[in-house]
């Protein structure tokens, strides 16, 4: 898909999404403590089934499960160096259940590490490890990227520009959560993060 595509897309009708999935997977068996990647790839009939549902309900894209497929996260499980493994299979497994009725998204989210001073992590290393993920989701065939949950602006700033280091033509959605004062927990307010991140690039905020 296109950005000029995705752009009709949305101004014809509303554009229903997925989800949601993590709450849904875990009444399919999926236990605390474990790589949800991991666990999906392993079983790969709980997020065919879960899917195939959305599709039926009326979604139009599905979030491929590659949320936390980052290398950082798949660290934490000695589970980085099956980055492109892990995150080509799980798009995979979004196409099957697509069946070609619906849109793959790659779906990319914050890191669990801190960018200085406040923590250890620079922002171009950052960029670095988002630019990994997102270039095998683009691999795999994506239609589209989301940038989800995230309470950084900072980390959503690196994610979009690693997406526009690889494509200047894929759609990216992206999506912010705030505490109840309207802030992020890192201090960014909605309009400064709607301006900022469209001037990068993002297609929806």
């Amino acid at each position: 898909m296109t950005r000029k595509e995705f752009r009709e897309l949305v101004e014809k009708e509303p554009l229903i999404l997925d989800g949601a999935t993590g709450t849904n997977l875990q009444k399919a068996g999926l236990p605390l403590g474990v790589c949800p990647e991991q666990w999906i790839v392993e079983h790969p009939e709980a997020i065919l089934s879960l899917q195939k549902r959305f599709v039926e309900a009326g979604s139009r894209v599905l979030y491929a499960p590659t949320f936390t497929g980052n290398r950082i996260k798949l660290r934490e499980y000695s589970l980085e160096s099956r980055l492109a493994e892990i995150n080509t299979e799980l798009v995979r497994l979004s196409r099957e259940a697509s069946a070609g009725k619906a849109y793959v998204a790659g779906d990319l989210t914050m890191t669990g590490k801190q960018l200085a001073p406040i923590g250890d992590l620079d922002f171009e290393e950052l960029v670095t490890v988002y630019r990994e993920q997102a270039e095998v989701l683009l691999s795999a065939g994506v239609d589209l990227f989301v940038v989800e949950t995230m309470m950084s602006l900072q980390e959503t700033r690196a994610a979009v520009i690693a997406i526009r280091e690889l494509s200047s033509d894929i759609p990216i959605m992206t999506s912010l959560t705030y505490e109840s004062g309207g802030r992020t927990l890192y201090g960014s307010d909605p309009v400064t993060a709607l301006i900022t991140l469209q001037a990068l690039g993002a297609d929806a905020v």
